[in-house]
Order: C-alpha cells, then sequence, then structure tokens
C-alpha cells in the first residue's frame, strides 16, 4: 500500500555542517550582502521591507523573512541586538497599529510602505494566507530572540489569526483545506463585505505545508485547523533516482525549500499519515524529499536538453524569479508513478506537468538556498555564479555591497547575450540568508521550534519525538 511507503536515506549528512574557514568567510559574504538588502530598504517610518528594490510596494512575506533576518544579523555582529530590537518592534507595531491591513487575523498580500495600509497591485487585492503564515513565522522567530515587548507583539499577531476563517468546509476533497486568499467587495472597504477565493493549498508543496502548519498551531483553539488537514494534503508519487512526492503545478525549485526556512525538518524524522485516519499517503522525510528535488534538479540541468548556455553542473535550481520578459517561473518534474489504489483527485492530482526551462534563466538563490540539503554542490555553484564575468570584466552575478549593490543578483542567464535582473528580491534574498544560516548554525530552526505555539503545534502532529 503507498500508505506504507517512507520516503528516506538515513546516510546522507544534516545539518548544521561544519564548513573550512575559507567556506565560512565565503558564506558570510553572501549573507551579509542579503541582509543589507533587509535593512538598508526598509521604509524609516514603518520600518517595512520593501517586496524588490525598484518598487514602493511591501510584500507581507518580504517582511517574514527581515523579522527573521535580524537574529542573524546581530549574531554575525552586523548589527547590535539594540538596532535589531528596535527594528523588529517597530515592524510589529507598525503592522499591528493598522487596522486595514488584514481580515481575521491574516494580511493582505501587499502594503503600503510608509503607514502599512493595504495596496491594490494591478488586478489585486488580496489577503494572502501564505503571505501570511510566512510573516507570522518571522513574528515567531523575532519574538523568540528579543523577547520583550517584541515577543508580546508577535505573540498578539499570531494569535489573532483566525485560520478557521479561511478554510473551506465544504471542499469536496476533504473538509479544512485552506484558501489562497480573501478579497474585498470594495478597495474602500477592505475588512468589510468580501469572499475566499475558489483555490485551495491541497498538496504537500511547501507553501502548502508551511501555511497549514501554522494553522494548525494556532494557540486559540477556535482558530486552528484539524492537524489531519496537514497529513490530507496531496502527496503524489514519483520517481527520479528514487521515490519522491511532487507538487505537479510547480517544478520550481523553491517549492521545495521555503518550509525549512523555520521548520526543521532535518530533525523532525518520518511522519505518519496514517496515525490521523489518512491512508494513500507516504510516510516522508521531508528534508530527503527536498534533497532528493534538489539533485533532480541538477541533473536535469546536467543532460540540459534545449541546450540552454547558462545550463549546467554548477548552474542549476529553475524557479521563481525575474526574466527578461518579466516573470518567469521555470520548474522541471520527476517521472510520475502510478498510484495503485489511490483515487484521482483526491490522493494525488490528475494534471500532468511537463519540464519548463524558462529559456535558461537561472535565479541564483536557489543553489544557494540547497546548501541545507547538498553543501558542496550549492557551494561550487555560488562560487560558479561569483566567478562570472560581463563582456567589460565586470561580475555578471555579484553586485558589490561596497557598491550599493546586495550580492548575488536576482537571476540571469548565459550565452552570447547575456541578461541579469536590475532587481533585488525579497522573497529570493530571505531564503538564501536564512537557509545558509540554518546549514551553519540551525539558528532560525532553534528559534522557532522553540517556541511554545510551535511546539504545541508540532505536538499535535505528531512531530515532537512524543
Amino acid at each position: 500500500m503507498h500508505a506504507e511507503r517512507v520516503i528516506i536515506d538515513s546516510d546522507a549528512p544534516r545539518p548544521p555542517f561544519k564548513f573550512s574557514d575559507a567556506d565560512e568567510a565565503f558564506l558570510d559574504e553572501i549573507q551579509r550582502a542579503a541582509f543589507a538588502f533587509f535593512w538598508n530598504e526598509a521604509d524609516e517610518r514603518t520600518g517595512l521591507v520593501p517586496d524588490r528594490t525598484s518598487s514602493d510596494v511591501v510584500s507581507v512575506a518580504g517582511v517574514g523573512f527581515e523579522l527573521s533576518a535580524l537574529p542573524i544579523g546581530v549574531e554575525r555582529g552586523w548589527i547590535t541586538r539594540d538596532q535589531g530590537e528596535r527594528r523588529a518592534r517597530l515592524v510589529l507595531s507598525s503592522l499591528l497599529s493598522q487596522p486595514t491591513n488584514r481580515k481575521a487575523g491574516l494580511f493582505f498580500h501587499f502594503l503600503n510602505p510608509h503607514d502599512a495600509s493595504p495596496k491594490r497591485v494591478g488586478t489585486e487585492l488580496v489577503v494572502s494566507t501564505i503571505d501570511s503564515a510566512i510573516l507570522m513565522a518571522g513574528a515567531i522567530t523575532a519574538g523568540q530572540y528579543f523577547g520583550g515587548e517584541v515577543a508580546a507583539l508577535g505573540d498578539r499577531l499570531v494569535a489573532d489569526a483566525d485560520w478557521a476563517f479561511f478554510a473551506d468546509h465544504d471542499h469536496p476533497e476533504g473538509e479544512g483545506f485552506l484558501t489562497l486568499g480573501w478579497k474585498p467587495v470594495s478597495d474602500d472597504d477592505p475588512t468589510g463585505k468580501g469572499e475566499i477565493l475558489p483555490y485551495f493549498w491541497l498538496d504537500s508543496g511547501d507553501e502548502h505545508r508551511l501555511a497549514t502548519f501554522m494553522a494548525v498551531c494556532s494557540p486559540d483553539p477556535d482558530h486552528r485547523l484539524d492537524p489531519a488537514v496537514y497529513y490530507r494534503l496531496r502527496r503524489m508519487l514519483g520517481w527520479h533516482k528514487g521515490e519522491v512526492v511532487w507538487f505537479p503545478y510547480s517544478g520550481a525549485l523553491f517549492t521545495a525549500f521555503f518550509a525549512h526556512c523555520w521548520i526543521d525538518y532535518a530533525h523532525l524524522g518520518v511522519d505518519n499519515p496514517s496515525a490521523w485516519g489518512v491512508e494513500q499517503r507516504a510516510r516522508v522525510d521531508w528534508w530527503e524529499n527536498s534533497r532528493r528535488m534538489v539533485n533532480l534538479h541538477r541533473d536535469k540541468a546536467i543532460a540540459n536538453p534545449l541546450h540552454l548556455p547558462t545550463l549546467g553542473s554548477d548552474a542549476w535550481g529553475l524557479s521563481a524569479c525575474d526574466g527578461p520578459d518579466g516573470y518567469v517561473v521555470g520548474g522541471l518534474f520527476p517521472e510520475p508513478l502510478e498510484m495503485i489504489g489511490a483515487v484521482p483527485d483526491r490522493d494525488f492530482s490528475t494534471y500532468r506537468a511537463q519540464d519548463h526551462w524558462g529559456g535558461g534563466v537561472i535565479p541564483p538563490y536557489t543553489a544557494a538556498s540547497s546548501i541545507i540539503f547538498e553543501p558542496g554542490l550549492s557551494l561550487r555553484a555560488m562560487r560558479h555564479y561569483r566567478s562570472l564575468k560581463a563582456a567589460d570584466g565586470s561580475p555578471l552575478v555579484w553586485w558589490d555591497p561596497e557598491k550599493g549593490g546586495y550580492g548575488f543578483v536576482d537571476s540571469f542567464r548565459g550565452g552570447d547575450e547575456p541578461w541579469r535582473a536590475a532587481d533585488t528580491v525579497a522573497i529570493d534574498e530571505g531564503p538564501m540568508l536564512l537557509l545558509i544560516e540554518n546549514a551553519r548554525s540551525g539558528l532560525i530552526w532553534k528559534l522557532f521550534s522553540a517556541d511554545p505555539v510551535v511546539r504545541a503545534g508540532l505536538g499535535r502532529l505528531g512531530l515532537d519525538g512524543g
């Protein structure tokens, strides 16, 4: 039975890792450049970091990464503890003092930087469950580190989130799945009448698990989701040098590591959906599952069937990023496995994905973030990116922080006419910064998992070792 399958390989070394002095210095340089973005670009009035360097809009997910970055900055000696605490307090108080920026305790995806009010971007004015989850993970991390008023503000933000409001209790595939978001009827009354979006977190990608995990962690029983919902998320099986669970609607590599920024899957072991009455779900060690997805991306980059100029053994990891013609989401997939006895749409998606090579555009943050799974391969890729030169001999993929840059560019493409992105993007810099730190010290994992709300959620999910 597929429910009894176990995806694990206990022989692979687990983070934190021991790095050489040269590697430590190299990683310090990369992290410090990424941290500088979150520190330097924030609005002076609210402390909120912009979505990207060219933008006048804030993504609350970017703010979640900003809050998580502050303990790293203090521990690495780039700012003082007092500076970090003051920034965290300003960010959280700015968010909580603006009543129009959230519905049922969850936040609009985009905010104005000067007053934290909701902001329409194009056609979107939406309360986002995943972006709110990332924000709350950051609030928990900062609260655990700084304590005091920062912890009190973070606790309030987390406790106010009514995840049950965003759950669909009539979904045909099972009660309780989270919607992706909620939208108001009128921009003039953003917290008034509205409706949840008819799209739901149904699968086991990292965004799905992180949002659902945060909903299970709610300290208010009336606000939280049943832990069985986490295990009902579909686990579609595929094959690439071993079995792997994969998300069929996006092969972007970030869908294999976003949740790992906070949840220490490297040490939680194999889960057991059947203990919650959920059958036809493989038992999974999510750290090992993601390690396999990282190697899938690298193997396919080496094979490079379209002969794209950028890809190779040290340039891999297609994902969401900026491209020459706008936003691009490259993605690669395993070979689907037949799931005998499983029910289509309930246990697995019937959608059949195809590899999308994104024109060979590579975001450096993907290989860098993969350091928690494959440290040697990640370091090789980062050093390769750092060595690339433009036609004039200047670095192609690295913008010198001494000259106002923030290290690795968001994305690039090689070839006869090389291209690189102009912006630094918060939700790409963030995981790179956090996951390198987890690979070096485990700091973010330690802070997040020490929070009583998180500990209780892990207990409800049977992931606390008890």
